[in-house]
C-alpha cells in the first residue's frame, strides 16, 4: 500500500511541478511579440502580422499570449500605446491630437474613449490634473529652500 500510495502522490506531484516550470510566462514567442509590441507601439499592427514574426497562427499566439498575460495582443498593444501617452500627457506640450496620433491612435475620439476608460480621465483632465499637481502640489526643491539662497 506505502507503494501505491507514492505512486499517486508522484503523480499529483507533476502537475504541480508543471505549474512551476510550466510555460506560464516564459514562452518565448510571447515575449518576442511583447517586446515587438512595446517597441512598434506606434505602427499599425494586426495580430497576423505578430503571428507572422513568431511562426505560430494568429489564433495560436492569440491563445498563448491571453494565457501568459491575462489578455489579448491587441489589449495589450492598446494599454502600451495609452501608457506612452499618459507619459506624454505629463512631459510635453504636444495637443492631444498629436499625442493620439504619435502612440498609434490616430482617431481622436478613440484614443479619449479607451484613455478615459483606463485612467478614469480624458487625456485633457489628466494633464490639466498633473499640471495643478506641479503648479500647486510640491515646493520646487525637496529643501524648501529657493535657490537664491
Amino acid at each position: 500500500m506505502a507503494a501505491d500510495g507514492a505512486k499517486r502522490s508522484d503523480e499529483r506531484s507533476s502537475p504541480d511541478r508543471r505549474k512551476v516550470l510550466g510555460a506560464k510566462g516564459r514562452d518565448r514567442r510571447v515575449q518576442v511579440v511583447r517586446v515587438l509590441l512595446e517597441g512598434s507601439f506606434h505602427q499599425k499592427l494586426g495580430l497576423r502580422d505578430m503571428s507572422a514574426r513568431v511562426n505560430l497562427s494568429p489564433w495560436r499566439l492569440a491563445h498563448l499570449f491571453k494565457a501568459e498575460t491575462g489578455m489579448s495582443p491587441q489589449r495589450y498593444l492598446t494599454l502600451v500605446r495609452l501608457q506612452r501617452a499618459r507619459d506624454q500627457l505629463e512631459n510635453s506640450f504636444l495637443t492631444v491630437q498629436e499625442i493620439g496620433a504619435a502612440v498609434g491612435i490616430p482617431n481622436p475620439s478613440q484614443f479619449t474613449k479607451n484613455f478615459k476608460a483606463a485612467y478614469g480621465m480624458t487625456p485633457v483632465e489628466y494633464r490639466r490634473s498633473q499640471f495643478e499637481t506641479l503648479a500647486f502640489g510640491q515646493p520646487p526643491s525637496a529643501s524648501g529652500k529657493s535657490s537664491d539662497d
